[in-house]
């Protein structure tokens, strides 16, 4: 796949918002909403692996027609749709220099502790597990008052990654102010850009968070797939760099 120019992810992003509208949106319209040209969306779909808007929209008709004979209710459909976003968008807008510089952060530290809260718990606990068969001294705090303690211990042996979905937990921001000053390097992962977490970090991954929301009972509940496809992506290409989970390309 070739690489977006500002105007064609643009184009590209809408196009994903609005996947359930495209069967039934003309081209001209679609670019008139993603203020870009006619040329410029076709363009966009040829990068993406299409012939060009007629071919994505009849894709786009066969894949809803695929699921309808597979029993999906509307809901379902909706459910998929809402997760295939988020995991297309956070893939297309990864930077490969920031991919980069964190694997040589996580390479280049023995010492790993991760700060993070609520749900991103469970996606941290995942890196913290993996971290420590490549040997890496890892822990995680999720208990604010034992993360201000050990950010007050950290030093430039120490690499921080904090997990955050709004990018914004004050705790957190307050715990890696603590950890930088002290010479501590800093890896954010975040569903907000920019935000204060990502704006202390050396290296800060952007994932796409969904505006659209599925539960709602005043908690934070939002969904953490975003963050977890950044960290499985972060720790599958760490491993092979290490050469220890070789991937075959069919």
């Amino acid at each position: 796949m070739k690489t977006l120019s500002e105007a064609e992810s643009y184009c590209w992003n809408h196009i994903q918002d609005n996947l359930n509208r495209i069967p039934n949106l003309s081209i001209s319209i679609l670019a008139t909403e993603s203020h870009v040209s006619v040329s410029t969306v076709n363009r966009t779909l040829k990068k993406m692996g299409y012939e060009g808007y007629s071919d994505f929209k009849q894709t786009i008709r066969n894949t809803k027609n695929e699921r309808r004979k597979n029993g999906f209710s509307k809901e379902v459909n909706q459910a998929i749709r809402k997760n295939e976003v988020e995991i297309t968008r956070t893939i297309n807008q990864l930077s490969a220099d920031d991919i980069e510089a964190a694997i040589k952060l996580i390479d280049h530290h023995s010492k790993i502790m991760i700060f993070c809260a609520g749900l991103s718990a469970n996606v941290a606990r995942e890196m913290m597990d993996k971290l420590q068969l490549f040997g890496k001294l890892c822990v995680i705090h999720d208990d604010f008052d034992y993360m201000q303690y050990f950010a007050s211990k950290a030093n430039r042996d120490y690499l921080i990654v904090a997990f955050s979905l709004s990018g914004e937990t004050p705790e957190i921001v307050q715990a890696l102010h603590k950890a930088k000053n002290r010479g501590a390097k800093i890896i954010a992962l975040v569903g907000a850009m920019p935000s204060p977490i990502g704006s202390q970090a050396d290296v800060c991954i952007h994932a796409y968070k969904s505006t659209q929301k599925t539960i709602n009972f005043g908690l934070d509940v939002g969904s953490r797939l975003c963050l977890q496809v950044v960290n499985r992506i972060l720790l599958d290409a760490f491993a092979l760099y290490k050469n220890l989970a070789p991937i075959r390309e069919d």
